[in-house]
């Protein structure tokens, strides 16, 4: 078998960090290492993929390279002892790795430091130990989680005269005031334990001390080398050292969770005599296996895409929708088959960028090859007949992906139409093994990875993706100010669906710093100052969906989602026994939810505003108040018909949420929600159809995003739609235990369905004439309470042939009894 591979393209990138404001007024951004001792502490950062430097028991795995100093192992901690400097290092060097150290300082005058990369001279008389270290300084400097150079170039970052090179000196005033900052002077506990997380990739270095990013800096003195910790030498001082763990980068989440299925072409079509069109029927990420050409002389091309353009494949796509070539030899001589891949594009491959700092992209193993998103391949200069079977795609899914999990099937067809493009689009972007945003970066954002684990959940039964996702995010996470809260949506989600309190409490910890609760006032609400408005609210993307939302510094949609978190907050706190954190979350959400109606709440229009000091109301400002259920009950039905008024002036992201809203309102807008998903236009899941792609789109047009990818999963929102809100199955409890039955027709005269949950499968099959009835069957161990909408004239419901116990509620008969197994249910 042959590789054949063309030169790279090439891009860059850049991301800009977050800039954090005010310390939080309740259980907000705690010290990392305050509760991650013992089994628990070790436990946690096993479940996320983390290594042990030291297993509790013995050093096994370490050395002294010094004649003085002692190292003893007391109750699972590393306790340091000497009355002269020396570190304790490990036998193994490591090249690019994200390092966790806890580190308890001593009483009194003391300072260590986490050693990384550095080197041993074991025939030095002193100086044994050399190159960096992240510093755990315990005077009133502060200056811990800083960049030293140990017995070599003195401080880094920050730099200071005497004890720094000139190279360094000229950031000197800049990085000073960087460590004069409240939030990173202040992140050391001194008098109790502290995290420190160290990562390295190629150049890049990054040092954070209880989750609080202290230096970020690019170096290439030292790309591989030990881990130390230090006894800074004061005679009589004890320094302690626990929950030691590494994790080798690069992560190649793919590597154990996805597989090369080989795809037979749907068509060839020849173009001309040397040219033929390769139709594989649906984009995929992937390359091809190409028989070796029997015939002829010199070279040829094969050229991979995604587009076609007047019957041949696209070689200047708009945005970053995908072309490749790659070129073969003919008359070789060899027999067999060769893998023939695309280039990798060099921005969604890599891992550090000099312009910047950004999450590194999600690499997919080198054993694949390059792999690329593309539908059609076009071969030019093959000679001779060219068969079907002489080529296929080798296309990367998910190993669990089932087709068989989910299905869905209504009375309009073009609904039926979007279901299976929102579903494939949710198979064919498992490819990296998280949810990645698409080709163009391959960087999981947290607003993408939660849309596409919804829908990931509602179309397929095995899913341990999402639980991967959250992983890579929490170590990774990026800038905008929506996409924190985010992750605590992603967290609640993986709960709701699994009932594990164990992995929640894994991670609980991590959780509380993606809150916005260091952003609050005195109120409850998050305040944006000039560079949040400026770079980090977001609202919607690209910006002109945003439905000329107006920034201030209390923003209604930033507010809604730090709400909205802080309630699922409440909950999981609640499930892990962490009852005073869950009261404190829950009086933070009254309070700013009260603050909310109070001051962003316009009774003139009856609508919400965009913010604090302007009029102006976007739909983004009232569908995502509605969709977290944070509109009091008697302002639902005037907002609800404000929005019902509305068209899609949002993004396929947003969309996700003014769908939710109107499923959810209660008053029949559904209907709205469906007419807007088949709208004529451009704004529209009827639109993306109509285009003929067959995976999802991350704006509804190039005109609206010109950069845009054609792979994009946060595009896909109706699989996941569809199967909560039209067959109407959602869950009341963790795994599953239990569920709502709410059909929502939505003009709709019939619909079925099948829904995956970690129980197994629920079957509903409903009709919606003159009377409404569904066929509803349940997995074992689960229980449902069931809500049916209340038809013309109707006066009561019927379960199996009997009349059982039920009560009209506006639009809705609910029955009173929990119902299980199989049953028929109709309202008469």
């Amino acid at each position: 078998m042959r590789f054949l591979l063309c030169l790279p393209l090439i891009a860059t990138f850049l991301i800009l960090d977050v800039s954090d404001a005010q310390q939080p007024s309740v259980a907000s951004e705690p010290s990392q290492a305050s509760d991650a001792g013992g089994e628990a502490g070790f436990q946690a950062m096993i479940s996320r993929g983390y290594q042990p430097l030291f297993n509790g028991k013995d050093l096994a795995g370490w050395r002294n390279p010094y004649p003085h100093g002692e190292a003893r192992v007391v109750d699972g901690e590393i306790h340091l002892l000497a009355d002269d400097k020396f570190f304790l290092v490990t036998e193994k060097k490591y090249d690019d790795f994200r390092l966790c150290v806890d580190i308890h300082l001593p009483d009194g005058p003391a300072n260590s430091g986490v050693m990384f990369r550095c080197r041993v001279d074991d025939e030095a008389a002193k100086k044994k130990v050399y190159g960096y270290q992240a510093e755990c300084d315990g005077s009133d400097r502060r200056w811990s989680g800083g960049l030293f150079d140990e017995a070599r170039r003195g401080w880094i970052w920050p730099s200071t005269k005497g004890r720094s090179r000139d190279q360094f000196l000229v950031h000197e005033e800049e990085s000073k005031a960087a460590f004069a900052d409240p939030k990173i002077a202040n992140a050391l506990n001194r008098n109790g334990w502290n995290r420190f997380e160290v990562t390295c990739i190629g150049d890049r270095i990054r040092i954070e001390v209880n989750g609080i990013t202290t230096v970020t800096f690019h170096d290439t003195t030292d790309a591989s080398g030990y881990i130390g910790i230090q006894h800074h030498g004061e005679d009589g001082q004890t320094y302690r050292f626990r929950n030691l763990f590494i994790k080798e980068l690069p992560n190649v989440p793919a590597q154990e969770t996805v597989s090369i299925v080989e795809q037979e072409p749907i068509s060839v079509q020849k173009i001309d005599d040397k040219t033929m069109l390769v139709d594989f029927g649906k984009v995929a990420f992937g390359n091809i296996a190409l028989r070796v050409p029997p015939l002829g002389s010199g070279s040829g091309k094969i050229h991979f895409g995604e587009k076609l353009q007047d019957g041949r494949i696209d070689r200047h796509p708009p945005g970053t929708v995908r072309y490749g070539v790659s070129g073969f030899r003919k008359g070789t001589g060899e027999m067999g088959t060769w893998i023939i891949a695309a280039a990798a594009d060099a921005r969604n491959t890599e891992q550090t960028n000099p312009m910047g700092v950004h999450p590194p992209a999600v690499l997919t193993p080198k054993t694949w090859l390059p792999v690329m998103p593309f539908r059609w391949v076009e071969m030019e200069g093959w000679e001779g007949e060219f068969k079907p079977e002489y080529i296929h795609r080798r296309a990367a899914f998910a190993s669990d992906w089932n087709d068989d999990a989910s299905s869905f099937q209504c009375s309009d067809p073009l609904l039926n139409q979007i279901w299976d493009l929102c579903k494939y689009s949710i198979k064919a972007t498992t490819f990296a093994g998280v949810y990645v945003d698409g080709d163009r970066e391959r960087i999981p954002y947290e607003a993408d990875a939660y849309l596409n684990q919804l829908s990931h959940y509602a179309t397929d039964d095995n899913v341990t993706m999402a639980a991967n996702s959250f992983d890579w995010l929490i170590e990774n996470g990026t800038w905008p100010s929506e996409w924190a809260p985010h992750m605590v949506f992603m967290a609640h989600a993986q709960w709701m669906y699994s009932g594990d309190n164990d992995w929640i409490a894994q991670r609980y910890e991590l959780l509380k710093s993606k809150t916005l609760m260091h952003r609050c006032g005195k109120d409850g609400l998050v305040r944006s100052d000039q560079m949040d408005r400026r770079k980090h609210d977001i609202v919607d993307w690209p910006p002109v969906e945003r439905d000329a939302f107006v920034f201030t510094e209390i923003n209604t949609v930033v507010n809604a989602f730090h709400i909205k978190a802080i309630e699922r907050m409440a909950q999981l706190a609640r499930a892990i026994g962490k009852g005073d954190d869950a009261d404190a979350f829950e009086a933070h959400a009254k309070l700013a939810t009260a603050s909310f109606q109070e001051a962003l709440f316009d009774d003139t229009q009856g609508v919400y505003r965009d913010g604090v000091g302007t009029n102006h109301s976007s739909i983004h400002a009232n569908f995502l108040p509605l969709a977290f259920g944070i509109v009091p009950a008697n302002k639902i039905a005037g907002v609800t018909e404000w929005l019902e008024q509305q068209d899609m002036r949002c993004s396929p992201y947003a969309a996700q949420y003014f769908m939710d809203g109107l499923f959810r309102s209660g008053s029949g807008s559904g209907k709205k929600a469906i007419a807007l998903m088949i709208a004529d236009g451009d704004r529209s899941w009827k639109h993306m159809v109509n285009s003929g792609t067959t995976i999802t789109w991350e704006a509804w047009d190039m005109k609206y995003k010109p950069n845009q990818d054609w792979n994009h999963a946060w595009g896909a929102a109706p699989a996941n739609l569809f199967p909560r809100y039209i067959l109407g199955a959602q869950p009341t409890s963790p795994g599953w235990t239990t569920v709502t039955i709410r059909p929502c027709p939505s003009g709709l005269k019939q619909a079925e369905g099948k829904i995956p949950t970690p129980r197994g499968p629920i079957l509903i099959d409903w009709t919606n004439d003159s009377n409404f009835a569904m066929s509803l069957a349940l997995p074992d161990g689960m229980s449902a309470s069931v809500e049916l909408p209340a038809t013309d004239q109707s006066n009561g419901v019927w379960v199996n042939g009997k009349s059982i116990d039920a009560t009209q509620s506006g639009n809705r008969w609910v029955l009173k009894d929990m119902v299980r197994g199989t049953v028929t249910v109709e309202v008469r």
